[in-house]
């Protein structure tokens, strides 16, 4: 945020930046991470309601659960729905909720075995992930795309969006070429120089 003041000090719209007047402060055991979190987001939603930023990139650790996957990963994934809710409590107070898309995801998954005998163990890295979106625009209350028991991808149908033997499996190129189109620059000539190789599925995010 310094870094950005700096670079717009001579800009107008830094009058229309509102700094929260306290972070976050969580007290209690191993919650800096979520208080952290938190205050990325008071952070980023000031910026947001000031008009000094279109995107931001929130970040909660935590989750390379190598060992200890049973424990580690509950607690995290608790502390990223507290998160989550605070985003959307921020931004419903700063009135600009109406106009956010969210998505939640991760670089890389957890695979579909432990990786010792012992209650103690944890999970590898595994390449078979999901991500949650949520917004303007965003179509509720659906799952798209899914698992075999092993933890394999299932593909689906780009028109249905359904399960489909021989259809296409989705991947980031996918999610993020139709968050383009939701954004409406989708045929912008910037988003031509940077092309995306993901399967066009019109129906991906708005339903």
């Amino acid at each position: 945020m310094n870094e950005l003041m700096l670079a717009r000090a001579s800009d107008d719209v830094l009058k229309d930046l509102v700094l929260p007047g306290e972070l976050v402060t969580l007290p209690g055991y191993q919650l800096s991470d979520l208080q952290a979190l938190q205050q990325q987001v008071q952070l980023a939603v000031a910026a947001f309601k000031a008009g000094m930023a279109v995107a931001v990139n929130l970040n909660l650790g935590g989750f390379d659960t190598h060992g200890n996957h049973d424990r580690e990963q509950p607690r995290q994934i608790a502390k990223l729905l507290k998160g989550v809710d605070f985003l959307m409590t921020e931004a419903e107070a700063a009135g600009i909720a109406g106009n956010l898309v969210v998505m939640i995801g991760s670089d890389f998954a957890r695979g579909p075995g432990y990786n010792g005998p012992s209650e103690y163990d944890g999970k590898d890295h595994w390449s078979i992930t999901s991500a949650m979106l949520m917004g303007k625009g965003i179509a509720k209350g659906r799952v798209i795309g899914g698992t075999t028991d092993d933890q394999r991808a299932l593909a689906v149908d780009p028109a249905s969006l359904g399960l489909k033997e021989g259809g296409k499996v989705l991947k980031p190129e996918t999610i993020h070429l139709a968050l383009r189109k939701l954004a409406g620059v989708g045929d912008n000539e910037l988003a031509k120089l940077f092309p995306l190789a993901g399967d066009d599925m019109p129906k991906l995010l708005t339903g």
